[in-house]
């Protein structure tokens, strides 16, 4: 009878020990939180957070820093830096995905790209430099709900009306190819801020979505 009386004095202190450490775990992941960048607008970046040159530093922690500031800044041409002081091979493509969209901002040789709400990005280097960027925007609808997002993006990307429209026509003819529930149309390659610009426009209407990778390339890789 004693030894019963004892296991449940043991057994009913195990919740309240449980909800304890469930209360102290809060307290600390708030102390914690307190002092974290995620809330503190004014604290600088770190060197694994933000390159030297001030663009994004592409690991785990700079792509968490990109997207808590909610801007993602690469730079390609001459005054790029290395692939490996930014955190990427010498050789390679990798994608990233931000927990929420960003803007992104590229910069080349003479000039800025920009871009809001991109879902993913994709850099791409060669010979240890960044040899391209891609950045991926979604819609839901059909490809006229992407036109509008091309028409503000146009002036920054050295696209013309011209451009936009020849767009339209081939994603048009696209939409009678085929089965007409998946195509896809270019826009570019243009020559602007001395880089490479283009965009993909890609339909899928089983899935009601429209997608766009717009395209940084460095005009001299290859070169």
């Amino acid at each position: 009878m004693t030894q019963r009386r004892s296991r449940r004095r043991l057994l009913s202190w195990i919740p309240i020990s449980i909800v304890a450490l469930i209360c102290v775990g809060f307290v600390v992941a708030a102390l914690l939180m307190q002092n974290s960048w995620w809330i503190d607008d004014d604290r600088p970046a770190s060197a694994d957070q933000q390159a030297s040159d001030g663009m994004s530093m592409l690991t785990d922690p700079g792509v968490d820093y990109l997207t808590r500031k909610g801007i993602l800044r690469v730079r390609v041409g001459e005054d790029a830096l290395p692939a490996a002081e930014l955190g990427l091979e010498a050789d390679g493509s990798r994608t990233f995905e931000p927990l929420t969209p960003v803007q992104a901002v590229v910069i080349a040789d003479d000039g800025a790209f920009y871009v809001d709400l991109v879902r993913s990005f994709t850099v791409t280097t060669a010979g240890g430099r960044v040899e391209s960027v891609a950045l991926v925007r979604e819609t839901n609808g059909d490809w006229l709900s992407m036109l509008p997002v091309l028409q503000d993006a146009a002036e920054s990307w050295g696209w013309t009306d011209e451009d936009l429209a020849r767009l339209e026509e081939d994603l048009t003819s696209a939409a009678h190819e085929g089965d007409g529930k998946q195509y896809s149309a270019q826009l570019g390659p243009v020559e602007h801020n001395g880089a490479l610009s283009s965009a993909t426009v890609d339909v899928d209407l089983d899935s009601s979505e429209v997608t766009v990778s717009f395209v940084v390339a460095d005009a001299g890789a290859g070169s």
